[in-house]
């Protein structure tokens, strides 16, 4: 077993050593402050919530605010819950008044005490802040919105220090700076936040929008087959393949562009963005207004509407492309303000989602955003998380209906169908040590190995329905085994041993 933690532990950190970090490249771009958000913001009031439909208890809560609810177009709320209720979660309505973070973080932990599994904020409502030091190099950081404040139910979250903790001016300034205790999440959270979103329409007519798409997405899906894109810019393309591999997990169909020749602005707005795919996932150095591509042009958050996209869910590996606090972010155009997206993960800061296979495993199936989420985040803070992962990750953001099943039309969920066969790799021993021999249904095929990474480690043909491949060279630690044959793709996890 020590073996077996040190190899992953290896390979867990390597991943933040070697990956380049998604940053905003425009100097002169403002995304704004704690200090800009607080002065636009409501004075925070002692935290009422009225029951508005269910009981208390409910698995999956929607939160509004306060009013909010009256303002939908009549019987879209009552579709939205019955829609999450075919899903297999009970639910509760409440609004709330404009609290402090810490009340609403109290409210969720109530309503965990009995039974609440997930929840929404929908409209205004009251955003965490942290100030956290870069972790490679401490004489600099960030400042950020941070709704993981509300999936770490039971993890300390301090206000220390006055600035970054390296200036060393102990107080309090209202960003959560120190974090101690357990950090893995007790709840997945996601936003739907449209009132700075007015360039693109009213916000009620955006919202009642959305709704009204995400039912008629859950009756009807989308015409297969289904389509994803994997879209590479120049820094990433060593781990481009892994980055596929963990997608194919729920769309088998994943086309992975990662030529530095291929990625441009020009090719991702006029033929990617509305192109026919249900999914895409960008990997390029962003802000909460632009894509910045090398070597350009710049897509930027006003192009993305006019280009008329299909697709429904984005994962955005684009740094501070969710940064929901800032006006017209990308994160939530993509997902909340065109006539086809439904949800959107991405980071409020530099950073993004990385390893994963935790992540798109589930979700192929069967689980909702917000348990895959949850999943991907139990992952990383497993043992705590270290400088790195709280760098990379700790301003993530789910921003839609995490209630959603993007596999629920692929599996026959809720349509009285059963659900399709999963194939899965047949490893020979796992842990296994020099050599590894994969049996996949199909008389032809190709297995591949990744380390966590994204780097291709070994691959082999397939002779009848196995491939022995030769591993000695490969360093000790966890891997992603791919299988593909005319019957399908299907992988596995696969720890080596020295």
């Amino acid at each position: 077993m020590t073996l077996l933690i040190l190899a992953f532990l290896s390979v867990h950190g390597s991943i933040y050593d070697e990956t380049p970090m998604t940053v905003n490249p425009d100097p002169d771009y403002r995304m704004g402050t704690y200090e800009e958000w607080m002065a636009g913001q409501p004075p925070y009031l002692p935290l009422e919530a009225v029951t508005i439909a269910g009981t208390d208890g409910g698995q999956f809560l929607l939160v509004f605010e306060e009013g909010l609810t009256d303002s939908l177009t009549p019987g879209l709320l009552d579709q939205w819950t019955s829609d999450i209720q075919s899903g297999g979660l009970t639910t509760e309505v409440v609004e709330v008044n404009y609290s402090a973070p810490e009340d609403l973080r109290a409210f969720l932990q109530d309503r965990f005490s009995q039974g609440m599994e997930g929840a929404v904020l929908v409209g205004d409502l009251p955003a965490a802040w942290c100030a956290l030091e870069d972790a490679k190099n401490y004489q600099s950081g960030e400042t950020f919105p941070a709704d993981y404040f509300y999936m770490d139910l039971d993890g300390t979250w301090e206000d220390n220090w006055i600035g970054y903790p390296f200036m060393g001016n102990p107080g309090s300034d209202g960003l959560y700076d120190t974090f101690s205790g357990s950090l893995d999440p007790e709840i997945y959270v996601g936003r739907i936040k449209v009132d700075n979103l007015t360039a693109l329409g009213d916000p009620v007519d955006i919202l009642c929008s959305y709704l009204e798409r995400n039912h008629q997405w859950r009756l009807n899906g989308d015409p297969e087959p289904l389509y994803a894109l994997c879209y590479v810019d120049d820094d990433w393309v060593p781990w481009a393949p892994g980055y596929q591999a963990s997608m194919q997990y729920l769309y088998p169909l994943t086309e992975l562009v990662s030529e530095e020749s291929a990625t441009n602005g020009t090719d991702y707005i006029e033929n990617r963005v509305p192109g026919d795919y249900v999914w895409i996932s960008p990997f390029v150095h962003s802000n909460p207004g632009g894509h910045y591509w090398s070597p350009g042009p710049t897509t930027y958050w006003d192009q993305i509407v006019p280009a008329l996209p299909e697709a429904r869910f984005y994962n955005l590996f684009a740094c501070s492309n969710c940064r929901f606090t800032t006006v017209h972010c990308m994160g939530s155009v993509y997902s909340l303000c065109t006539g086809s997206g439904l949800a959107a993960v991405g980071s409020t800061k530099s950073g993004s989602m990385l390893q994963f296979t935790p992540f798109y495993s589930p979700l192929g199936t069967g689980s909702s955003l917000g348990e895959a989420y949850m999943d991907w985040w139990d992952y990383i803070a497993a043992g705590g998380l270290t400088p790195s992962e709280k760098s990379w990750h700790l301003g993530m953001v789910l921003l839609g209906d995490p209630s959603l099943m993007p596999a629920m039309h692929i599996l026959g969920i809720g349509e009285g169908n059963e659900a399709a066969v999963t194939l899965n790799p047949v490893l020979s021993s796992n842990p296994c040590r020099g050599s590894l021999t994969v049996s996949f249904p199909g008389t032809s095929g190709t297995v591949q190995v990744f380390d966590l990474s994204g780097r291709l480690t070994a691959s082999g043909a397939m002779t009848g329905s196995s491939c022995t491949l030769d591993l000695a060279g490969a360093t000790a630690g966890s891997y992603l085994v791919r299988a593909s044959s005319e019957e399908g793709t299907g992988t596995a996890r696969m720890v080596l041993l020295r």
